[in-house]
């Protein structure tokens, strides 16, 4: 165990501290823990024989056909375009579109790629000063339009794909996507459009600003929809059937997704073919099955029961509310040191072991973990908000002003709405 732990903490700080590609790290810790002994190759790459990796292969392939054709943009500057020309139609607008793309590409920055040039874009035709409060409310409500949404989708993110895979091997219980939805999906539309009214609320602009025209002139110059496109929407259509109806006809979400990659490829749609498919970027499958070993091999030498034993008296003790509250600020403690996806591979395990040594079940605490993870004060806590943060366009005064008090509306958020909606569907 203590060799565990000295393999684990390493990887852990090479993540921290960026010292080695993420992903590289990933791909060397099954490799460090079967040198140590620790396991056999069996136990160190189970997580590939799990369809965890391979619906996040499937997604990033099948996202990268929706952005690629040019559809996602599409989607995104119509829906702007029907809410209306006011700057609060517009926040509306991005908002919607991050909703209407977020089950269809699990990658955070292929939904940040998308709709980052299209904020920026908006910035500039309307002459926002940079680091105002209208260009930051802008780009922060991107940024929220990628992050706030996963959270109501299993295919939402990686990080929710391979916490839902820790949690099902567990507890020997598989979640399907349309469970998933019945648990989480009101929830955290509600949850977007609270951060949407935060933002409105806080970074009202200077002056009135009127986006209508500014945008028609940028969908027009998409032009009309080309047949690509055509046959994305309607793989799109058959994807989110196919993920609603899986209780039904019980195939997993993993060989949907790669079913219509399969599809992509046919002579005649070629939406896909060798050169387009060498431009994915395949880096986050390997990070998040590599990831996973932490889970396998830790469970194996008895490191995941010896955390949610030392992680037991001060999680739980006062109730199950005071457990998602607990568990809720070490997701926001962890944040501050650690990535989302990092601190999801490391401690996803641990907390559903406390979870059942307790007796409460684990589902809720691994929501409410996730929904820890996602507070941020500062732009170094998470790529994607460096990303965003990068491009000069928000102003760190007025960035604070609203992740603060939306770190606070979380809190109120689990315990007020989240917590009494689980108990009433029965699985609190």
């Amino acid at each position: 165990m203590q060799v565990f732990f000295a393999i684990t903490i390493w990887a852990i700080l090479a993540w921290l501290l960026e010292t080695v590609s993420e992903t590289a790290v990933a791909i060397m810790l099954p490799v460090f823990y079967i040198i140590a002994g620790l396991g056999n190759p069996k136990v160190a790459f189970n997580p590939w024989t799990t369809t965890i990796p391979w619906i996040v292969l499937g997604g990033v392939i099948f996202s990268s056909v929706i952005i690629t054709t040019g559809l996602a943009k599409r989607i995104a500057y119509f829906t702007i375009l029907k809410t209306g020309g006011s700057f609060k139609g517009l926040l509306l607008g991005i908002t919607l579109a991050g909703l209407i793309i977020a089950p269809f590409i699990p990658s955070a920055m292929g939904k940040m790629a998308v709709l980052t040039p299209i904020a920026i874009g908006i910035c500039q035709a309307l002459n926002l000063s940079v680091k105002s409060r209208a260009a930051t409310a802008v780009m922060l409500t991107a940024f929220f339009a990628v992050t706030n949404p996963a959270f109501s989708y299993q295919t939402g993110g990686a990080h929710i794909v391979l916490a839902s895979g820790v949690l099902s091997k567990i507890t020997q219980q598989t979640i399907t996507w349309s469970q998933y939805a019945y648990h989480n999906f009101i929830l955290w539309i509600i949850w977007t459009f609270l951060c949407l009214g935060l933002v409105i609320l806080l970074l009202k602009p200077d002056k009135q600003i009127e986006a209508k025209d500014v945008i028609k002139q940028k969908y027009d110059e998409l032009g009309s929809m080309a047949s690509q496109e055509k046959t994305v929407l309607a793989l799109m259509g058959i994807l989110i059937i196919a993920l609603l109806t899986n209780t039904y006809h019980k195939i997993d979400p993993a060989w949907i997704f790669l079913l219509l990659c399969g599809v992509c490829f046919i002579p005649g749609i070629n939406l896909l073919n060798h050169e387009k498919l060498s431009k994915v970027n395949f880096g986050i499958v390997l990070f998040v099955a590599g990831a996973m070993s932490i889970g396998d091999v830790g469970s194996a030498v008895g490191a995941s029961k010896w955390i949610a034993n030392g992680l037991f008296p001060y999680l739980t003790g006062g109730g199950d509310l005071h457990t998602l509250a607990a568990v809720w600020g070490f997701g926001v403690f962890l944040n501050f040191i650690l990535t989302p996806l990092a601190a999801t591979a490391s401690f996803t395990g641990p907390l559903v072991e406390m979870a059942l040594k307790a007796g409460i079940s684990p589902l809720p605490v691994v929501y409410t973990f996730l929904q820890g993870l996602d507070q941020y004060l500062f732009p170094y806590e998470y790529a994607l908000l460096l990303y965003v943060y990068s491009f000069g366009y928000i102003s760190m005064k007025y960035m604070i002003k609203v992740l603060a008090p939306r770190m606070l509306l979380s809190l109120i958020f689990i315990v007020l709405i989240a917590y009494p909606y689980w108990k009433l569907i029965g699985i609190m």
